[in-house]
């Protein structure tokens, strides 16, 4: 593997490891500190604005700075708020700690997939935005089972993350800037592409983050399986399978298509989820999440194309981060409408999913194999 692409990696499997750590540190430290169920929420809204805001600071430093400063300041707010975290005396600090880290967090995301699209060939692109995106994705297998193995030590979880974000972030100091970005930076110009994004985004994120919602265990639970922790794990592991083979067929297919579809058969499968029952129940769902994992090494890839090179950063931090406010939205109206109508919340979620599908269908252009100065320039 290229050696620029095993030093990002490194970075990005610490932003997943991250995302998925939170709820173990707030079951952990709020039991400790008695925190209170608001004062409890706080640290994960916190880290949510942080994803809002990190992608459109850390995509504007690097359209006008380079990728490099970028990728440096991404590993930095995540040490410094790990260290925070690390070191929390009361559980109001978790707060700007979760803060920062979600910077971080949605800094990595606006800038890695950008750099990796400038300096790989583009019939390799596809491929190692997935490899990276991967690293990240698989993480998420190990961090449960540590959390649970340190039986209620949180602070080994900001610990990890700290001293992983600190090798992350001395290791990239070798990396060279983006020559791309060097020949062709200028003045920054308006794409009506991050508004589209933005919005495939926000959809595609409303679906997935309500999938993670209360209602879903509930919806395990109605269809017979008593242990919905262990159903839904199971059901989850679709997740990081989906990763793995989009990042191997990515450069396969034109993306355009390969995004649209996607979104399509996630919002068909979601409607068949709600119909069906025993196994077929648990196969469905298994592939719902199967399709989750699938779309994002092509999402990345996509998000990172279809923006000129000044923009690039700039378009994909916008259209990510204001696009994980969907992931805020969604599971709160998802479990609204659950309440009420259980197939209209489920008619929901799979209206969101088609439409962003039929947008990028409708909107998208071909990207897959084309050099970047040939897509948007």
């Amino acid at each position: 593997m290229n050696w620029k692409l095993v030093i990002l990696s490194l970075g990005m499997s610490l932003t997943f490891w991250d995302i998925f750590n939170v709820p173990y540190i707030i079951n952990y430290a709020g039991t400790q500190f008695h925190a209170s169920s608001l004062l409890a929420s706080l640290p994960l809204s916190a880290e949510m604005i942080g994803y809002a805001m990190g992608g459109a600071m850390n995509g504007l430093l690097s359209s006008l700075r380079g990728r490099k400063p970028g990728l440096l300041l991404s590993m930095a707010l995540v040490s410094v708020g790990s260290l925070v975290g690390f070191m929390a005396q009361s559980f109001t600090w978790l707060i700007p700690a979760e803060l920062l880290i979600g910077l971080g967090i949605e800094g990595e995301l606006s800038v890695v997939p950008a750099y990796i699209s400038e300096t790989v060939q583009a019939e390799k692109r596809g491929r190692a935005v997935g490899l990276v995106t991967a690293s990240g994705f698989l993480t998420t297998l190990i961090v449960g089972p540590i959390a649970v193995l340190l039986n209620g030590e949180w602070r080994f979880l900001f610990l990890a993350g700290l001293l992983v974000s600190l090798v992350a972030l001395v290791t990239r100091v070798r990396l060279p800037e983006s020559r791309m970005w060097s020949e062709r930076r200028g003045r920054l110009t308006f794409d009506w592409g991050m508004v589209v994004m933005t919005i495939v985004w926000f959809l595609s994120y409303f679906t997935g983050y309500a999938l993670f919602a209360d209602p879903v265990f509930q919806f395990i639970g109605s269809h017979g399986f008593s242990n919905t922790s262990l159903y839904f794990t199971y059901i989850l592991y679709g997740d990081p399978l989906g990763v793995v083979l989009a990042t191997l067929l990515n450069d396969r297919f034109e993306r355009k298509y390969s995004v649209a579809l996607v979104n399509l058969l996630a919002g068909a499968v979601i409607l068949g989820w709600f119909l069906s029952s025993g196994v077929t129940f648990l196969a469905l769902g298994f592939a719902e999440m199967f399709l989750q994992g699938f779309k994002f090494p092509i999402m990345y890839t996509y998000t990172s194309e279809i923006f000129g090179t000044r923009i690039r950063t700039l378009g994909y931090g916008i259209a990510d981060g204001l696009g994980h406010l969907g992931g805020a939205v969604g599971p709160i109206l998802f479990a609204s409408s659950y309440t009420l109508n259980q197939l209209g919340s489920f008619l929901m979620l799979s209206g969101v999913a088609l439409l962003a599908g039929m947008i990028v269908l409708a909107w998208g252009v071909r990207t897959t194999g084309k050099p970047l100065e040939q897509i948007r320039g």
